[in-house]
């Protein structure tokens, strides 16, 4: 009986022993057959060999059988096993080399699989690295030896080791909110931050979180909108990973969400008046008159303050009054404009209408003159006069 292995075969006589084994039809490929004991060696992965046993004695015998030599094992050439840095940011780190094990075997079960420093401890199995490994330079080849459990076959290939740094995130910009009721809490879209913090880098999985534990585990989320939780000023964690590296490569970074109060300023601040000099409707107004009015008593010097003639243009800051000092109203008699006021740090705005009001000049009738009689008959023409006499003939009732 013959039994495959993997350069050739064994033989176990069953019969009649001390007889002769030869090739029935001689192999070309080198394969060489030991004539007492049939062993084949130096054969070809999945030849066939037609053996020959001849018994001796008088009536000698000739029992012919097949064999098929065992194959090594079908593996694959693995990609290589990047991974990422340690704390200490050297470029060596342990490594679990078994992570490759499914992809080298294609996920059979009947594989073994073992990592060697050279080719030559991997063809004689000599020395297998312990795992995890520590690589000794970055990056490094490994050599792999698979072994199939049921024939003892073996085949090799080698495996690329990369420790990658983890991804070196920008830390971003404030991201700020205006806060029109002066509460300390807004709305925010963190992920407008994503673009800065990731700058050049592809690949990376940028996630949100409220403390520095849940950015390192990868834990509790956040999504947007988010409510900010503290009052004017909190400090989110930032959760940056390469999606890329085959084990959990990531760096975290702070972002500061910022809430800024809108100007707080009046909302219906004192009109401003002036008087119709050539009764038409239309005089000149200084609108900055109106400022103590509209700031309602904040400071000046904090605020840019520009004027406009419709809503919309005040709400975009788009097409101001270029002449505040000397602005003629455009609708005769009373007019709306309307009152930017920005801070100038914060850009935070708010804004208000105004109201120009054009007055007339009082209409009064030239009264009649005062007379008096000269009660001392002196003749000096000189009497005491009440001018308000006159006022109710000058106003006209």
């Amino acid at each position: 009986a013959l039994t495959a292995t993997c350069d050739g075969a064994t033989a176990e006589i069953t019969g009649l022993t001390g007889g002769t084994f030869s090739f029935f039809n001689p192999p070309s490929d080198g394969a060489v057959i030991d004539a007492v004991t049939g062993l084949v060696t130096g054969g070809d992965y999945g030849s066939t060999y037609n053996i020959s046993y001849e018994t001796n004695g008088l009536c000698p015998t000739i029992t012919t059988n097949s064999i098929l030599v065992n194959t090594p094992p079908e593996i694959n050439n693995p990609t290589p096993l990047e991974v990422c840095d340690d704390n200490i940011p050297d470029g060596l780190t342990a490594i679990d080399l078994t992570i490759k094990n499914s992809e080298i075997t294609d996920g059979n079960p009947n594989y073994s699989v073992y990592y060697f420093i050279s080719l030559n401890d991997a063809e004689t199995a000599t020395n297998p690295l312990a795992i995890p490994y520590t690589n000794i330079s970055n990056p490094q080849t490994i050599f792999v030896r698979v072994v199939d459990v049921e024939t003892g076959c073996y085949a090799t290939t080698s495996l690329d080791l990369v420790v990658a740094s983890a991804p070196g995130a920008t830390s971003p910009s404030n991201l700020e909110y205006c806060d029109a009721d002066a509460d300390g809490f807004g709305v925010f879209a963190l992920t407008d931050a994503d673009a800065e913090i990731a700058g050049s880098l592809q690949d990376l999985v940028i996630s949100y979180h409220e403390t520095q534990a849940d950015a390192e585990n990868n834990l509790n989320a956040i999504v947007s909108p988010y409510y900010n939780i503290v009052a004017y000023q909190q400090t989110i964690y930032v959760r940056v990973e390469d999606t890329t590296i085959t084990t959990d490569c990531f760096s975290y970074i702070e972002l500061l969400i910022v809430v800024n109060d809108v100007p707080q300023i009046a909302t219906d601040p004192d009109p401003l008046e002036v008087c119709d000099d050539n009764d038409d409707g239309f005089a000149l107004f200084d609108l900055s008159l109106s400022d103590e009015s509209v700031l309602n008593g904040l400071n000046p010097s904090d605020f840019n303050i520009t004027y406009y003639e419709s809503a919309e243009n005040a709400q975009n800051a788009t097409n101001p009054i270029l002449t505040p000092f000397a602005y003629t109203n455009i609708t005769e008699d009373t007019q709306q404009v309307w009152v930017h006021v920005e801070n100038a740090t914060t850009g935070c705005y708010n804004t208000v209408s105004l109201t120009l009001i054009v007055n007339e000049l009082p209409v009064l009738i030239q009264p009649l003159p005062l007379e008096l009689c000269d009660d001392n008959n002196t003749g000096d023409e000189v009497e005491e006069f009440t001018l308000e006499d006159s006022i109710e003939q000058v106003l006209d009732g």
